[in-house]
């Protein structure tokens, strides 16, 4: 059963969420966790986790067994949370190249969802925001959201798992729902649940004035926070009147501040991705101009840049150059031959120094992960008296 956590007066299972962008970054999340004794969430995407039978994905090569597996044999305390992030028709990659019809991507989708289950994860993102070639239309959605919805449910139920469950139906943009709108979405989406004999979602996602592009947050949140915060203030509301919890996506790159002013608003949770990747990324390739390794830098950053892995991260007015780049996409290597074979190079210098490779990336990520579970007090670990089960 999942334990709860209290931020204001609802009850939510943890308040940060950490994207798993490698094998460090999920144990600089462990070592934040057992530190500061409280829940994170993990939150894989189809991309970055997935089931066997759909290929796996591109973190470690983990499928979402592996991953699992991975996680509970170094937390006996169970502290962390698996929750897919981003789940739903046309999120795996391999849906949109090979033209997947509706009907095809859905059943993936499904699939997806049950192997999730299947591997006791806590927390189910259903998003379907994405169509084949383009956004969704909010009725399609919501349609598809309820009817992935209850086949979860319904999967959940007969192998007796306390799921948990998160909605969204619209791509993350760099300003607030409009709160009228807000209202109007959640309270049809909400209703079809209902109607549909569907338990109620823990978390809706909302949009928070917060979006990733390249190596910051463009963001309304950065550029007028007061207003944004009242912003919130009103989505919030809108979301306490129906007893669920507010989430907040893309809030990498956030400063203390600009994360107080989502928390004093109500924000009851929010995931932070890429920038652990490029963390660690930045901290690689310190520690190769350290070991005064250039050929190994300059290696990594062209097979970086080559996978074109930074493309979706690119502002339409990018001043960026082929490093910057190449540092947005370096995590997206790291389980690959290449560089497993310049890490172990790197390895072997800094062993000669006391340096151990791993430790040194992980503890930088570490560090990025406190950042933000530092900013969000209210998630200290609650009692385990409370607990949610479908």
């Amino acid at each position: 059963m999942t334990n709860l956590t209290h931020s204001a007066d609802i009850a939510v299972p943890s308040r940060l969420g950490v994207g798993p962008m490698s094998k460090n970054a999920v144990d600089a999340a462990i070592q934040v966790a057992y530190r500061r004794k409280r829940r994170l969430m993990l939150i894989p995407s189809r991309r970055q986790v997935e089931a066997a039978e759909q290929g796996g994905g591109y973190v470690e090569g983990w499928t979402t067994e592996t991953f699992a597996e991975y996680v509970r044999s170094r937390d006996p305390e169970g502290l962390i949370l698996l929750c897919r992030d981003h789940g739903g028709p046309y999120q795996n990659p391999q849906e949109r190249h090979q033209r997947y019809s509706i009907e095809q991507a859905m059943k993936s989708a499904a699939e997806s969802y049950a192997e999730d289950i299947r591997q006791g994860f806590d927390l189910l993102h259903v998003d379907t925001s994405v169509d084949l070639d383009g956004v969704a239309s909010l009725e399609d959605a919501i349609d598809r959201a309820v009817e992935l919805y209850g086949q979860s449910v319904e999967t959940a139920r007969s192998l007796g798992r306390a799921t948990l469950f998160e909605i969204g139906f619209e791509d993350q943009g760099s300003d607030t729902n409009d709160p009228e709108e807000f209202e109007e979405q959640v309270t049809t989406a909400l209703e079809r649940l209902k109607g549909a004999g569907l338990p109620l979602p823990t978390f809706i996602v909302a949009q928070t004035a917060t979006k990733v592009m390249e190596t910051r947050n463009v963001g309304a949140l950065t550029i007028a926070p007061f207003a944004v915060a009242s912003a919130v203030r009103s989505l919030v509301a809108v979301t306490r009147r129906h007893g669920i919890a507010l989430k907040a996506h893309n809030c990498d790159y956030l400063s203390r501040d600009q994360l107080r002013f989502l928390n004093a608003a109500g924000v009851d949770a929010l995931n932070v991705a890429p920038e652990f990747g490029v963390v660690e990324t930045r901290a690689f390739l310190a520690l190769l101009e350290e070991l005064n390794l250039p050929v190994q830098r300059e290696r990594f950053l062209e097979a970086a840049y080559d996978s074109g892995s930074w493309a979706k991260w690119m502002h339409p007015q990018t001043t960026a150059s082929d490093t910057d780049r190449a540092i947005i996409a370096g995590h997206y290597t790291f389980a690959t031959e290449g560089f497993q074979a310049l890490k172990e190079v790197a390895g072997h210098f800094a062993a000669k120094k006391g340096i151990d490779v791993d430790a040194r990336l992980r503890d930088a990520v570490d560090r990025a992960i406190d950042h933000y579970a530092d900013a969000l007090p209210d998630g200290v670990l609650a009692g385990p008296e409370t607990a949610v089960a479908v």
